[in-house]
């Protein structure tokens, strides 16, 4: 008892485990407690109508992104971590999501292990029905033709890391995937936030889907999401980001400096 409160009263190693609830029961409450009015959750019938409010972050693939008790906190305590963008926080500088006194402690643990469920299951409703995009000029020939595609931004004061940790581990853990043919990181600041685009590129569907489906990734892909913000992941067939030859020019004559 001694070393325990010396430790600050909490055994080494503890951390807050819900119990395993029911995904089908969280997913009706998702509904019930009118979630879907802020959040999409991308492939569910009740998207639309979160799409058209545009306020709270996209849920999509969020089992991947946080443990259980982030997402306990973030429903029991939305002023615990705040997100400074448009929308998320209101003029007394409190987060806008309500609280929700009347949810028990059953519907918490289910309505967690459903936000725990959208993990791959998101992006294999993405890769159901790849995105085309409308007429558009022909990218540059390349090897790959499916690609994965995630908008964020990088945590404040976390860049450096996240560059170390990709140059020294992370981008050698991506290649040990057979299929995984390139990993193409722009930064767009024409448009307003996130500022950051990275493509995964896969050589075609099933070089993806074995990518998707293996267990392992869930690991893998929480180092990434730890270094980024709240995003979703798209799965199209084309760049998401290319130069279109057609359509561009340089001054005759002109040179680099």
């Amino acid at each position: 008892m001694d070393a325990l409160h010396r430790a600050g009263g909490v055994p080494p190693g503890w951390r807050l485990t819900p119990p395993a609830g029911d995904v089908a029961t969280g997913r009706r409450l998702f509904a019930d407690f009118g979630c879907a009015s802020c959040h999409v959750v991308r492939g569910e019938p009740f998207a639309a109508t979160a799409g058209q409010q545009g306020v709270g972050p996209e849920l999509t693939g969020m089992g991947s992104h946080h443990p259980a008790e982030y997402l306990v906190e973030s429903i029991l305590n939305p002023d615990a971590v705040l997100v400074d963008s448009p929308g998320y926080v209101g003029p007394d500088g409190r987060s806008v999501m309500p609280a929700y006194p009347e949810m028990t402690l059953l519907q918490l643990t289910d309505l967690v292990a459903y936000l725990q469920s959208l993990t791959a299951g998101g992006l294999q409703r993405a890769m159901a029905a790849v995105e085309q995009p409308a007429e558009l000029p022909a990218p540059p020939p390349q090897a790959a033709s499916r690609f994965l595609v995630q908008a964020y931004d990088v945590n404040q004061g976390e860049l450096r890391d996240f560059e170390t940790w990709f140059k020294q581990e992370g981008a050698s853990r991506f290649f040990a995937y057979e299929g995984l043919l390139s990993i193409e990181t722009h930064v767009d600041i024409a448009h307003d936030r996130p500022s950051l685009v990275t493509a995964f590129g896969f050589r075609d569907d099933d070089a993806l889907r074995r990518f998707v489906d293996d267990p392992a990734l869930d690991e893998l892909a929480r180092a990434f999401d730890a270094f980024a913000g709240p995003h979703d992941h798209r799965v199209i067939g084309a760049p998401p980001i290319y130069r279109a030859e057609t359509l561009s020019a340089e001054r005759p004559g002109a040179s680099a400096p």
